[in-house]
């Protein structure tokens, strides 16, 4: 047990948040990445599950990474009103064992002795959506950070359980095995159901904690959806999810080019992003200023976005080009990754006291909805003729990358001229504080007569 030594002293943290924030990061990473093994692997993928005969027309690999994007939306809005009603542990609880499920079933329809086409890809879809189920986690993030962590290390908190799911995309690619992802999920299970023995800690970590007032779910959706900054937020956040998404698309797109990288644009993105959402997590900790860095982020983000898009115009000629291009998409990704726990910061600062995981729960229900959409509008681009010749393979890659570089200059624009967050958890707490040192003066002069 940690105490604070300042005006906080009052309030505490407990060596049991570790737990609770390891068990959350492993459960996301090894659910993140059975949605990655098969749909970084498009062809072996379709050829195991529909054998050489059916392999042209074979959508296992499409639909695997669909049903985890569709099951998302729906999810968030269950996840909202489970984690509010039942509180976080019994949430991921309940997405452990979805997550363990989904492994083994899926683990099954792999077996090499299953030679029935049918039965092989019957059970990868039923294992994928089970899976996808635990997805209902991302409802939690702020929740654990605002029970658990002091207010200087919510952010910190938040980028932990962002970056895992960075981890698993780079572990799904590395190591698609489903007998590996099966045993890994074994981990948060006995985390979450041996060392985790509660929702909330006995006392809280800040007085925003202290004073949560749990209301009608319900209520809670209506209250930010009539927040028309909120709204704002929702739509910067959503644009910023899907970018990352765009990312996937232009990993493959810059093949057209001549470029042969494979999976490293994404595995290095991955890496790179990894870290620098931590040190911004870090100055988000000590500054609060999330507005500032959420204009920085889209700023660098379009300016990269559109220099990608530009780069690309001329063919691959060298090493060097490989080293840029995968300098910008590792740019692009880290200001993704850096805007989701800074914008589900951002959105419980602005809606608060509404729960944290109704505030998240509407960010990410309207960000999956966008990232499924994306994927659907920029391959409809590419299939196009509207402004480029489609040449068969590849076809008209080139306005599917100018509508992702739109969509980040929108996302700049809409920051920089709308994106006003509030800060009502934060002055709530200093307001707090500023009591309890007025008391202590009082009681101190008191003491003195």
């Amino acid at each position: 047990m940690e105490k604070h030594t300042t005006s906080e002293n009052e309030y505490r943290v407990y060596t049991e948040r570790w737990f609770i924030l390891l068990a959350t990061t492993v459960l996301i990473f090894t659910n993140i990445m059975q949605w990655v093994s098969f749909s970084a692997q498009i062809d072996q993928t379709n050829m195991f599950f529909c054998g050489p005969d059916g392999f042209h027309d074979c959508s296992a690999a499409f639909l695997s990474n669909q049903i985890y994007q569709i099951v998302a939306v729906i999810v968030s809005i269950i996840g909202m009103y489970f984690a509010t009603v039942f509180g976080t542990l019994p949430t991921l609880r309940l997405a452990g064992v979805f997550n363990i499920f989904g492994a083994l079933i899926r683990l099954v329809s792999s077996l090499p002795s299953l030679q029935n086409f049918f039965w092989r890809q019957f059970l990868l879809i039923l294992g994928t959506s089970v899976a996808a189920a635990a997805q209902m986690y991302f409802v939690v993030f702020s929740k654990i950070a605002e029970s658990w962590f002091f207010p200087r290390h919510r952010a910190s908190a938040n980028v932990a359980c962002s970056n895992s799911l960075e981890l698993g995309v780079v572990l799904g690619t590395l190591l698609p095995s489903d007998a590996i992802i099966a045993a890994a999920c074994l981990v948060p299970l006995f985390l979450l159901f041996v060392l985790c023995r509660r929702s909330v800690p006995k006392t809280p970590p800040s007085a925003s904690s202290q004073h949560e007032v749990n209301g009608p779910v319900t209520r809670g959706i209506l209250k930010c959806l009539k927040d028309r900054q909120f709204l704002v937020q929702i739509v910067v956040y959503s644009i910023n999810f899907a970018i990352a998404n765009g990312i996937i698309y232009t990993s493959n797109a810059i093949n057209y080019r001549g470029y042969n990288l494979r999976g490293y644009p994404i595995a290095i993105a991955t890496l790179v992003c990894m870290f620098s959402a931590y040190f911004v997590g870090i100055i988000a900790d000590k500054t609060r200023k999330f507005k500032t860095i959420a204009l920085i982020n889209a700023l660098v983000c379009a300016v990269c976005v559109v220099a990608l898009r530009l780069y690309l115009i001329k063919v691959y000629s060298g090493w060097y080009d490989s080293v840029i291009v995968c300098t910008l998409l590792s740019i692009i990704m880290s200001c993704c990754a850096i805007h989701t726990p800074i914008g589900n910061e951002m959105g419980v600062e602005t809606t608060y006291p509404v729960q944290e995981s109704i505030s998240t729960g509407v960010l990410n229900t309207f960000g999956q909805a966008w990232l499924f959409c994306l994927y659907f509008v920029m391959y409809a681009l590419q299939d196009s003729n509207w402004v480029y010749k489609n040449n068969g393979k590849g076809g008209s890659w080139e306005l599917a990358l100018d509508f992702w570089a739109f969509m980040s200059i929108l996302n700049f624009v809409v920051a920089l001229f709308f994106l006003r967050p509030r800060y009502n958890r934060l002055q709530m707490e200093e307001e707090a504080k500023r009591t309890e040192e007025a008391i202590r003066e009082s009681v101190s002069t008191i003491c003195k007569y």
